[in-house]
């Protein structure tokens, strides 16, 4: 290899809080986060370390590189499973990557999209070339120049016999995640962690959907607004280059869990105004979030 090719390498190994990543070096949010700061969005792993038990079978739709997956791998341990699904060809060959180096040999992952029904979606191709967040590539929001053929599997056709905890972040996709999950929702009763999306001319997002979707199946949802930046992250480093927050819920069925300390969602509650490029919300801290199981 030439030492013009070397300059130019696409990908980077670093040690990092959970275990050891491969990231493309044009990534600007979680890849950019692991080269930084060692690690991408704490907090919601903070909340994670509340549910999650050794044992645990987690389903994450939308594992990007792998970011979260490895923390899931060590928190159920030998005995639990996770099953990682990633539409994204490019991100799915670094979170086999980071699987591997990791020796995360409890999860498995697929290249594939979660929707209301199994067939195939034409999911977006975003240059690995280019510099971009490569988490952001959307079924809904917006157009793509290049597209490619992906297999989408629905929650219900896999016939887990087992979930505990489903974990979803798929740029607004959550709706049909939902749609074809009724028959584990109803079976199973696992948490669910979604992410609220913006939606043109709706202050809420997507949240009413997914809140109003939810309310037959006796789920209650918790507004989780945790930042991208951790202050006592992995390499100390002092500057937060996002100055954001990650907009999610955690939606609990009533019956199996209490959750205190966050603000409860509901159909057309003035708690949040969202949109595409800045957040407004009133509501109780992530930090106080405290789960229990009854």
């Amino acid at each position: 290899m030439s030492s013009s090719s070397k300059e130019a390498q696409l990908y980077r190994l670093d040690e990092c809080r959970h275990g050891r990543f491969l990231t493309n070096v044009n990534d600007t949010y979680i890849g950019h986060s692991l080269r930084t700061y060692g690690e991408w969005s704490e907090a919601e792993v903070s909340l994670f370390s509340q549910i999650v038990r050794p044992g645990d079978t987690v389903l994450e739709a939308g594992s990007n590189i792998g970011s979260h997956t490895t923390w899931f791998s060590q928190a159920v341990g030998d005995t639990g499973c996770v099953l990682a699904f990633e539409a994204n060809r490019h991100t799915h060959q670094l979170l086999c990557a980071n699987l591997a180096l990791n020796e995360c040999l409890n999860v498995h992952a697929h290249h594939a999209a979660i929707g209301a029904a199994g067939g195939t979606v034409d999911f977006p191709v975003l240059d690995p070339n280019a510099i971009n967040n490569f988490g952001s590539a959307s079924l809904v929001r917006r157009t793509y120049d290049k597209t490619e053929r992906v297999t989408q599997k629905s929650v219900d056709e896999l016939q887990l016999p087992r979930l505990d905890f489903l974990k979803s972040d798929i740029e607004g996709y959550e709706p049909e995640l939902l749609k074809g999950a009724q028959d584990t929702l109803t079976r199973l009763r696992p948490l669910l962690f979604l992410e609220i999306t913006p939606l043109p001319g709706r202050p809420a997002g997507n949240r009413d959907d997914l809140v109003g979707f939810l309310a037959p199946f006796n789920y209650a949802c918790y507004y989780y607004v945790a930042p991208m930046f951790n202050a006592g992250n992995y390499r100390s480093q002092a500057e937060d280059v996002f100055r954001g927050v990650s907009l999610d819920m955690l939606c609990v069925p009533v019956e199996r869990v209490l959750v205190e300390g966050l603000t409860q969602a509901t159909v057309g509650d003035k708690h949040i105004e969202l949109r595409e490029d800045s957040l407004t919300y009133t509501l109780l801290t992530w930090s106080g979030a405290q789960v229990r199981f009854l």
